[in-house]
């Protein structure tokens, strides 16, 4: 027999055991933490995307930004689903030369909370919501203040209705629960007493409670293009299903460049189911507009009720020398296609689909027109057509959030 421990000679000595490894516990933990990651990433990248729905409360900052709000439903980041922020109120701020998003904030954790953006100057953007009005940052929109502790508005009213600009003082308007009226200059702080001419002028258009209606998106068969000049869509032929964009102009200077008519058939493209898209930026104030009984004149008399809510009926994108057109693809096509027209060649320079009606539009100062649109494959408004003033362009879309509910400023489709 043989001893394990061998000989006096030849001694053997037994092998160590490793403890270089990680163990059993370890090993469990990584695999337990990579399994979970693993389900974590998939579960966000799986999981079905938001309703999206644009606010029509929009307004342009003085160094070429959009305001947009709008509501955010359904899931998003771990945390911000963890942190009840799958129902949030955001608002973000879209380049209009570039059409990508600079910054977007949580206004608030609740589902169809209504904000409105009244105006914005070079540094701050004023926005009316259910709960007053704030104060936000135009360089990365954090709040600045809200609610009554906006100086000199510790009694002003809670919803949007009690809040608008005034574009010839320059300045937010408030009305207070006591119906007396405050101003705020752009880019102020406080608020001050309203003069004479601004109370005179906006007594009976704010109410110290409530939200204003929401005026959507507006088209018609005729729209001003200014200078006595008129935009129509005519059939090419008696119960045609196309259409063609003509222009007439009125008045002895228009007969040398328009012809002794003054009409002008603006290029050979027929349009199906086509209607102008009007400027709602010299609309109507909402506290104007006698709502039911627009309603009921929408019923009678559609274009009586275009011209109530857009007295000047100005087509959009015709201060750059261009119209936006929404139509039909093709005769009986469902959705919908906006295309840009060129008013002096009749060429289309851009074009865009959607799968509903356009909503609203506005022109800012630099001359950008912005529609809000469904997406071609969507329902709601979630979708932001940028024009530019050459005619072409851009789509920026809203609502991506990462794994911490971080919104991603890197869309712009």
């Amino acid at each position: 027999m043989r001893s394990p421990y061998g000989t006096p000679e030849h001694p053997l000595h037994p092998r160590r055991r490793r403890t270089g490894g990680l163990g059993l516990l370890p090993m469990m933990l990584l695999l337990a933490l990579g399994i979970g990651g693993t389900s974590i990433i998939g579960e966000h990248l799986t999981a079905p995307e938001p309703d999206v729905v644009l606010g029509t409360g929009l307004a342009f900052s003085a160094d070429g930004l959009v305001l947009v709000p709008y509501d955010r439903n359904g899931p998003g980041g771990l945390v911000a689903e963890a942190t009840g922020g799958m129902f949030t109120a955001r608002l973000a701020a879209v380049d209009l030369a570039s059409g990508e998003t600079r910054w977007d904030v949580r206004l608030a954790d609740e589902l169809a909370w209504d904000a409105a953006v009244v105006a914005a100057g070079v540094e701050y953007a004023y926005v009316a919501t259910e709960d007053g009005l704030q104060i936000r940052d135009l360089d990365d929109g954090s709040l600045v203040t809200a609610g009554g502790a906006v100086p000199g508005l510790e009694s002003a009213g809670p919803g949007t209705a009690a809040y608008g600009f005034d574009p010839a003082a320059g300045a937010v308007v408030a009305l207070d629960v006591d119906g007396g009226f405050h101003t705020i200059d752009l880019d102020a702080l406080e608020a001050v007493p309203a003069g004479e001419a601004v109370t005179e002028a906006w007594t009976g258009r704010l109410s110290a409670e409530g939200t204003l209606p929401e005026l959507g998106g507006m088209t018609s068969t005729e729209a001003s293009l200014g200078e006595e000049r008129t935009l129509r869509v005519e059939p090419t032929a008696e119960d045609a299903l196309g259409g063609v964009l003509v222009i007439e102009s009125r008045g002895a200077e228009s007969r040398g460049t328009e012809g002794k008519s003054g009409r002008r058939v603006l290029g050979t493209r027929a349009y199906y189911g086509a209607g102008i898209v009007l400027d709602h930026t010299a609309a109507a104030a909402p506290g104007e507009i006698d709502v039911d009984g627009l309603v009921q004149d929408i019923l009678e008399d559609p274009a009586a009720a275009v011209d109530l809510a857009l007295p000047d009926n100005a087509a959009a994108g015709a201060t750059t020398g261009h119209a936006l057109v929404e139509h039909s693809p093709d005769p009986g096509a469902e959705g919908f296609a906006l295309t840009v027209v060129d008013l002096e060649t009749g060429r289309a320079t851009a074009s865009v689909a959607t799968a509903n009606h356009l909503g609203r539009s506005l022109t800012g100062p630099g001359g950008h027109t912005v529609v809000l649109a469904a997406a071609a494959d969507g329902v709601w408004l979630s979708e932001l057509v940028i024009v530019a003033p050459d005619g072409s362009i851009d789509r920026a879309g809203f609502g991506d959030l990462d794994l911490l509910g971080r919104p991603d400023l890197g869309r712009n489709l």
